[in-house]
């Protein structure tokens, strides 16, 4: 816990304030129902959440597995999220969530909020625990890491956040992206990056949930 006390005061010393892109037009994001059976793709979501990081790559997820997309967060209801700015359909609690096959963890301005909220870092464990694949982007490795699932893995995520990935026990990437586990667990510096790599980690969900226990 002094680790991540640490890392909740340099960020916020170094975090400089930004202005949100705006993205006037832009329809909400919610999640979908895939057909009975599909795999379930679950992502965190949380106030000032990076939507970019919550919509291309989930609906290249979706669209690679023929799933069902969940958004989970603090609240039900209706989210900001920002660059661009846009409103995002939060479905669940953590209480109330499916089982993820698929965890997506995408970081964003209001990270800091989650990582002081014990009922999601609790859920966050559990279910990267049982998820056959894990994409975690920008600052959510540090969620991801904050509950232990990056320790001894190679990961990557916001530039800034290099020197707290590896306090929070990860082995820091410099590349944009980072896959470990045989390809469960893939992280990204961000949206554009996760692209990349989407198509691979639902290649491995889609064989793993195959494989001999």
């Amino acid at each position: 816990m002094a680790v991540l006390a640490r890392v909740r005061q340099a960020w916020a010393s170094r975090a400089a304030p930004r202005r949100a892109r705006h993205g006037a037009g832009f329809a909400p994001l919610s999640g979908r129902v895939g057909a009975p059976g599909a795999p379930t793709i679950v992502a965190l979501v949380f106030r000032g959440v990076s939507s970019s990081e919550v919509d291309l790559p989930v609906a290249r997820l979706a669209e690679q597995m023929s799933a069902t997309v969940v958004f989970v967060g603090p609240e039900v209801g209706m989210v900001h999220g920002v660059d661009p700015s846009r409103a995002i359909e939060v479905s669940c609690r953590p209480d109330d969530a499916p089982f993820a096959d698929v965890l997506v963890v995408p970081g964003g301005l209001g990270w800091k909020q989650v990582i002081d909220d014990d009922e999601v870092r609790s859920w966050l464990d559990r279910a990267a625990a049982g998820a056959r694949g894990i994409l975690a982007m920008s600052t959510g490795s540090l969620l991801l890491a904050s509950v232990g699932r990056l320790a001894g893995r190679s990961a990557t995520g916001h530039w800034l956040a290099e020197a707290d990935l590896a306090a929070l026990g990860a082995t820091v990437a410099t590349a944009r992206t980072a896959t470990d586990d045989g390809g469960q667990v893939v992280t990204a510096s961000g949206a554009r990056a996760a692209l990349s790599v989407v198509d691979a980690l639902a290649d491995h969900a889609r064989w793993s949930e195959w494989s001999p226990e």
